[in-house]
């Protein structure tokens, strides 16, 4: 208990850091990835050498960093969900109805099974730990959980043994930062198996039981096999651990929605999710807000990073970028910033934005958008002058980000529609 204590001193010493943030103008170049599908996930086993999987079979590769893709032959219009590679060579995909792939080639050549085919699965997350062991995991026809590991390269797979929950589970993410101990996220809940994924726990459950973690958890990159992060999106979360998940800590980063964390080094790493991608150099103590310009952020899903400078991120209608610069090329101040009332919220059509006196004096007008729970931009105003009535009357019920942006303040927030 004292040491719990501790951590969360520390952590929350570490959250007061967070308001220091700049909205820094990133240098990201659009590939040319050949494809509108949804790209769903990337990954880039040598510094050269990367893919990308997405949907109706899209799986790309690239031998140049980047600057040219091929649309692999994969034989098949399933949705690809997700993507490993041990190597240059030899990788794995799932997907739609129980697709399992594996390619000892670079992709050349696929060997395509269907996982359980007698009562199919959708399948979200694959991580092998050697060319013969390795987990998929997703959910059943009735929106159970389910996670399977197989012994000999996917030729044969067992269900593990996982907790249940009254809640809808899909395993959106497997990572095994040691061939023993790994970790699987889930809708509110984090699971952990010390045993190779023969059994798995829940995680902190006293912060499960709470409801704190009643977020889509997505993604996780951990350092060892105790410490890590995790994060996730709708209620938003960005979780800290340094003891095996006995406790997570939510740094609350800006608007703290999420899709993917990844860390080229200790020290350096990067968030991005819901049309912002941020960054850290001193290993999560402090971020700071890095979205570049433009629309090309908003629907964003996956990102890998093969060093400190060089970044690959996609999404939706085939988006492939690449920064070869952090993500950053200026670093005008920008303060995260309490200066504007938005209401009323819930909302019922007319939408209200007040400006504080200090903010009013800094800045008379400002950009203002609306993002949907899947990052797509449903209202964008520039130069807007505040205070300001808007007319969101169109917008269909349900939960929304609004961002308000001046020249030297940022503040985000949830929008409940009615």
């Amino acid at each position: 208990m004292i040491g719990s204590k501790k951590l969360i001193a520390s952590w929350q010493m570490m959250a007061s850091m967070l308001l220091m943030s700049g909205n820094i103008l990133g240098q990201w170049t659009t590939l040319p990835s050949g494809t509108t599908e949804k790209l769903n996930e990337i990954v880039f086993p040598s510094n050269d050498t990367g893919y990308v999987a997405g949907t109706n079979g899209a799986i790309l590769r690239t031998f140049n960093g980047g600057d040219t893709w091929d649309k692999l032959e994969f034989l098949t219009s399933k949705h690809v969900e997700d993507i490993f590679f041990l190597n240059s060579r030899i990788g794995f995909v799932v997907g739609q109805d129980g697709l399992f792939a594996q390619t000892q080639d670079a992709g050349e050549t696929w060997d395509i099974h269907t996982i359980r085919p007698q009562d199919p699965v959708q399948l979200s997350a694959v991580c092998f730990t050697s060319p013969l062991t390795g987990y998929a995991g997703g959910r059943t026809q009735d929106l159970n959980g389910v996670i399977f590991k197989t012994t000999d390269g996917g030729i044969t797979w067992t269900v593990t043994d996982t907790p249940t929950s009254f809640l809808d589970i899909d395993f959106k993410r497997i990572v095994f930062p040691t061939p023993d101990t790994g970790y699987a996220l889930t809708r509110g809940m984090c699971m952990k198996t010390v045993d190779a994924g023969d059994t798995w726990q829940i995680t902190d459950p006293v912060l499960v039981e709470s409801g704190s973690m009643f977020s889509l958890l997505e993604d996780a990159h951990f350092f060892s096999a105790d410490t890590g992060f995790i994060v996730g999106w709708y209620n938003g979360f960005c979780g800290y651990t340094d003891n095996g998940g006995q406790m997570w800590t939510d740094q609350f980063i800006f608007h703290n929605q999420w899709f993917a964390v990844d860390f080229p080094t200790r020290s350096t790493g990067y968030l991005v999710g819901w049309g912002q991608l941020a960054k850290t150099t001193d290993g999560g103590k402090s971020w700071e807000d890095i979205t570049p310009s433009g629309p090309e952020f908003s629907s964003i899903y996956s990102m890998t990073f093969t060093d400190e400078q060089t970044g690959y991120v996609c999404g939706d209608h085939g988006v492939i970028l690449k920064t070869s610069e952090g993500g950053i090329t200026s670093t005008p101040e920008i303060v995260a910033s309490a200066a504007f009332r938005i209401f009323p919220n819930p909302n019922n059509g007319l939408l209200h934005i007040a400006t504080s006196e200090d903010a009013h004096a800094r800045s008379s007008s400002a950009s203002v958008r609306i993002i949907t729970m899947t990052g797509r931009v449903v209202y964008e105003y520039q130069q807007l002058s505040l205070p300001a009535t808007l007319d969101v009357g169109t917008l269909s019920g349900g939960l929304y980000f609004i961002e308000v942006v001046t020249g030297n303040s940022r503040q985000t927030a949830k929008l409940v529609r009615h």
